[in-house]
């Protein structure tokens, strides 16, 4: 693969510019080639594209085109449907003249399923005249299905025009190395992956997602032009998921190289209790006393302390509340099994009941809680989004069994 690395491309606060600093030298330092600056709540990113790069943000571009060798500077752009090629060439050509390699046609999301021949076009005028490599996000990004909307897209559409695909889904599980192979049908040419793994935005926001790379097929590695992983807005969170990418790119085990990250970090205990049932560090259904007192007994007590985001802390209070309830709800099923429901039980279950109630409205979820949404999407032969069941996931967090047996039956 001749692309890798992270594209800041979630809804969500933008990453600061010294956190745009500190990736690109661990992109450096793992060997990756890009970091592409796309976040879309950056405001001239997408919604104020036609205002012009500020000063600040021409300096920032500068600043990270040049701080590593071997690790170039992508800028996207999401443009409105009215825009000419004279409108992104007047916007995007300052930021290529601050050391931007590569320019990012970023046209996901984006109600244009009738614009393929247009992108097209834009896309070739931007090559022609600001003399930098172009990619694109087409507005049909995922599937494996042709569109009207692809075919206008990549009938003539230069070789060198890099097209991005994110896997079967928005969200994938697996990609397979079949399914790229089918893009390339599609498109001309190998697809640039981009890996929404391990971003949390959208429909995600309530989960934290630490664990590690899965389910990528080996295979991907031979038949893609790339993959950028597109990262949480927590960046410091991200890291974990990101040095397993790292070793999946190496050809190392990724999920060994996960294990190593997480334990050197601390963070074992907060990715157990925030993984779901799904993943590869899901800690399993029937954890015992000695698992929740040293889950309790692991974890930070404040996310700076530990090296997190401080915006990681409701995740941590609330792994925190629901390993102190689990055990409560050991300790209560103990004494009834010892000593009879009527001696002194009562009070203990109104209490413990009470706590549980406010830990199950907490908005963030931990030990496996549902209901868990996810954009499980694909794009049809339209270039239209469709639903998948996997999409909607209602388990109940692995704390509510115990506490059920500490209840009246």
């Amino acid at each position: 693969m001749r692309i890798t690395g992270v594209v800041e491309g979630f809804y969500g606060a933008p990453w600061s510019h010294q956190q745009r600093l500190d990736w690109i030298d661990r992109l450096h330092r793992w060997g990756m080639t890009h970091y592409v600056w796309a976040a879309k709540e950056e405001p001239r990113h997408r919604d104020d594209w036609r205002e012009p790069f500020t000063d600040a943000e021409l300096d920032g571009f500068a600043e990270l085109a040049g701080h590593r060798t071997g690790v170039d500077l992508a800028v996207g752009l999401t443009p409105g449907p009215e825009a000419t090629a004279e409108d992104v060439m007047a916007k995007l050509g300052p930021a290529v003249d601050a050391g931007a390699a590569v320019v990012v046609l970023s046209c996901d999301d984006l109600p244009a399923l009738d614009a393929g021949g247009d992108h097209r076009d834009l896309a070739h005028a931007l090559a022609d005249r600001l003399g930098c490599t172009v990619w694109i996000v087409p507005t049909h990004y995922c599937g494996v299905d042709d569109s009207p909307y692809l075919r206008s897209l990549c009938n003539g559409l230069d070789p060198a025009i890099e097209v991005m695909w994110t896997g079967r889904h928005v969200v994938n599980a697996r990609i397979h190395a079949s399914e790229a192979a089918r893009w390339a049908e599609l498109t001309g040419r190998p697809p640039l992956v981009w890996d929404n793994a391990p971003v949390n935005d959208g429909l995600m926001r309530e989960a934290l997602h630490l664990g590690p790379l899965t389910g990528r097929d080996p295979a991907l590695r031979d038949v893609c032009a790339g993959v950028l992983w597109n990262p949480m807005e927590f960046a410091l969170a991200s890291v974990a998921t990101m040095a397993s990418a790292a070793a999946w790119v190496r050809g190392d085990d990724p999920v060994a190289a996960w294990a190593d990250e997480v334990a050197a970090r601390g963070w074992a205990q907060l990715a157990a209790a925030t993984a779901f049932p799904d993943d590869a560090h899901w800690p399993g259904t029937n954890p015992d006393r000695a698992w929740w007192r040293a889950m309790h007994d692991g974890l930070p007590e404040r996310a700076v302390d530990a090296g997190l985001d401080e915006s990681v802390q409701p995740w941590i209070d609330a792994a925190r509340e629901g390993a102190a309830i689990a055990l409560a709800a050991i300790a209560l099923a103990d004494r009834i099994h010892e000593r009879g429901a009527d001696t002194g039980a009562t009070l203990r279950q109104f209490g413990l009941t009470g706590r549980w109630r406010d830990w199950r409205r907490n908005p963030v979820l931990t030990f496996g809680a549902g209901p868990r949404v996810r954009p499980v999407l694909t794009q049809d032969q339209r270039g239209e989004f469709v639903g998948d069941p996997a999409a909607f996931v209602l388990d109940d967090p692995i704390v509510d069994d115990l506490v059920r047996r500490a209840l009246p039956s």
